[in-house]
């Protein structure tokens, strides 16, 4: 897991590369459901600039979870940060992390975010925690939309995490998510994927499916 999400997070040099559109303004704000063939699972992903402020942003990511025999949740990780541009497309990133097992907890660290009209690369490492028991954790998505028509468009992503504690390196939590599909103007559907590992022992869960998602505004 580990090593498939740093290759991941090494694509995105070529991948960048080959891009030659004109950068999209803002990156718009998307919900994504998955039903899969163990659960449910939701992404809600926000990445914009504050209106008026060319440095002063907002990054959010929060990903729900649960079997289909679960009343209640228990699989969740939802990230809040404010983000301030010190680079071109390089921002300083702090905020609040939370999961059921380890409560609301701050974070710090950096991002990078590229968008392109057809193309979108989030690297984000970061600190989770100031304590014993602090974890260090890496988080890439990278998506590719190419044109198909004047309304539909191709859709790909890749999304990995993968976290470890600081102090004795175990491993803590990671995933891995694939995407394919089509884009019809603001609405996405298609084939979907997850891969989790909890705990130093990598206890594992597969959840494999069909997606939908929606930009909800730009």
């Amino acid at each position: 897991m580990k090593k498939i999400i740093l290759f991941a997070a090494g694509l995105f040099p070529m991948l960048f590369n080959s891009q030659t559109h004109i950068p999209a303004s803002n990156t718009p704000v998307s919900f994504e459901a998955l039903a899969g063939n163990k659960g449910f699972a939701s992404q809600m992903t926000v990445n914009k600039a504050f209106e008026g402020s060319k440095r002063l942003g907002f990054f959010s990511v929060a990903n729900i979870s649960s079997k289909w025999n679960e009343n209640n949740s228990k699989d969740a990780m939802i990230q809040a940060n404010l983000t301030f541009e010190i680079l071109k497309n390089l921002r300083l990133v702090g905020g609040s992390h939370y999961t059921p097992n380890t409560g609301l907890r701050p974070t710090a660290g950096f991002m990078y975010a590229k968008n392109f009209n057809d193309f979108l690369l989030i690297v984000n490492p970061r600190f989770i925690g100031f304590s014993k028991s602090s974890i260090a954790e890496g988080f890439v998505m990278i998506e590719y939309n190419p044109k198909i028509s004047e309304n539909w468009k191709g859709y790909s992503r890749i999304q990995g995490l993968y976290s470890e504690t600081v102090k004795d390196g175990e491993h803590a939590r990671s995933y891995l998510m694939l995407r394919a599909g089509v884009s019809y103007k603001t609405i996405t559907f298609g084939a979907g994927a997850n891969f989790d590992s909890y705990g130093p022992f990598k206890e594992s869960k597969q959840n494999y499916g069909v997606f939908a998602a929606a930009r909800l505004f730009n």
